[in-house]
């Protein structure tokens, strides 16, 4: 018989005070006053003593998610510290033997490919032109069979089986896009049902991700992409992976804005943008509007002072676009992607397009506990100005357009399409 591996006393003394740490920081600091109908007493009744006999750190990380999982509310859980050793280790922990085949960098690598849960298959959504995923011949409308061996059937089937805050087609996305990443220089083994459903197996090499790297608080860095264009049709067209690096993107925005002041219409890209800093929202809204508004209330607690709202306002800068604004979005708009959508089409600036966001919008911070990992928590509570919650409800779009295998086979974005469409139309 094996035996159990126990853990060191003091590393699991780091767990319980940990635990304890993570009790009372949501006893003390969520909005709700009730914790959303949790005996929170009892929830630490019951789960302390299977921490404090925790054989491992995956273990007791599992004890203290158990604890968040009561809330039933997004924005609640433990991030290991290896997300935040990842980092720092890669540039040794991937140096091999120069015999090896393996050359990434440790640098974070971009495959250039979206791929979405569709009607029940894993489709690619979107090659970007000279991407790795576009040099191996990826096309988008294929059927994505399995990455890195593993197969996407298995991945459906378990999303059919979530039962909880998160969408099934957004929890599927995020896995499959996860897949799709790593290294730069390394190699990923991708099969595909190509357009006539003939099996393709593709091998796609990482490069450098493309985006500047950038964080907040103790949440790991990411590559936050920015794309300011303008389409064929005269179009603005403005894309933002996630709500980062202000000094970057909102320098960034403004000129898209000064560049486009003539132009028919600006498209605002949302999808797969998967949220960040909130204020960034409301100062790209500013550009889009003539008069002084309410973006939203974000409602918090403060130990002294109990219960309090703080409104979102709206300012309007001097030189603004005045064009027609369509905003597009997805299951894997998430966070301040549904507030900003949400913001757009609630004071009747422009027209939302695409399919349900994530509804994961509440505004959330990362501390690091005792035993190295971080810890997220919402802190406030998000009414939009339309007097909704987008929590577990998301944006809904005004035009419910989703993509189809036939429109990505002929190269089609459908939903920009009609986006683009509205914006040269006379409605």
């Amino acid at each position: 018989m094996n035996e159990v591996q126990q853990i060191s006393p003091e590393r699991l003394a780091s767990h319980v005070e940990s635990f304890e740490y993570v009790w009372n920081s949501v006893q003390e600091k969520h909005w709700d006053p009730d914790l959303n109908g949790v005996d929170w007493d009892q929830a630490r009744a019951d789960l302390l003593p299977k921490i404090q006999q925790a054989t491992s750190d995956n273990e007791a990380r599992q004890v203290i998610n158990e604890l968040l999982s009561r809330l039933e509310q997004s924005h609640f859980g433990i991030i290991p510290s290896t997300s935040y050793q990842k980092l720092e280790e890669e540039s040794t922990a991937h140096q091999k033997d120069s015999s090896e085949q393996d050359h990434s960098s440790g640098e974070p690598g971009w495959a250039g490919m979206n791929v979405r849960l569709v009607d029940g298959q894993f489709l690619v959504t979107k090659v970007a032109p000279e991407s790795p995923a576009a040099r191996a011949g990826i096309k988008t409308g294929w059927i994505v069979e399995s990455i890195r061996g593993r197969k996407m059937s298995s991945l459906i089937e378990v999303t059919k089986e979530i039962d909880g805050v998160m969408r099934p087609e957004t929890q599927a996305g995020l896995i499959a896009q996860s897949r799709v990443g790593g290294d730069a220089g390394e190699s990923i083994e991708m099969v595909f049902s190509d357009d006539l459903y003939n099996t393709r197996e593709v091998t796609v090499t990482l490069d450098p991700s493309p985006g500047v790297m950038a964080g907040i608080g103790e949440l790991p860095e990411s590559p936050i992409e920015v794309e300011a264009t303008t389409l064929d049709n005269g179009v603005g067209y403005f894309r933002l992976s996630m709500f980062m690096s202000p000094g970057t993107v909102l320098p960034t925005y403004q000129q898209f804005i000064k560049d486009h002041m003539d132009a028919p219409g600006i498209v605002i890209d949302m999808r797969g943008n998967y949220g960040g800093i909130i204020l960034m929202a409301p100062g790209m809204i500013n550009w889009l509007i003539d008069e002084k508004g309410l973006m939203g209330t974000m409602k918090m607690r403060d130990p002294v002072r109990g219960p309090f709202n703080i409104p979102l306002m709206l300012n309007p800068r001097k030189n603004n676009y005045t064009g027609k604004v369509a905003v597009l979005i997805d299951e894997m708009s998430i966070s301040n992607a549904e507030i900003l959508s949400a913001g757009i089409k609630d004071i009747g600036r422009g027209k939302v397009f695409g399919t349900q966001t994530a509804g994961l919008a509440l505004p959330s911070t990362v501390e690091r506990l005792p035993n190295g990992d971080g810890f997220q928590y919402a802190f406030a509570d998000y009414t939009t100005s339309g007097g909704y919650s987008l929590e577990a409800q998301g944006t809904t779009p005004d035009f419910p357009i989703k993509y189809t295998r036939e429109g990505l086979l002929n190269g089609h974005d459908e939903v920009l399409d009609a986006a683009t469409d509205w914006i040269r139309s006379n409605d």
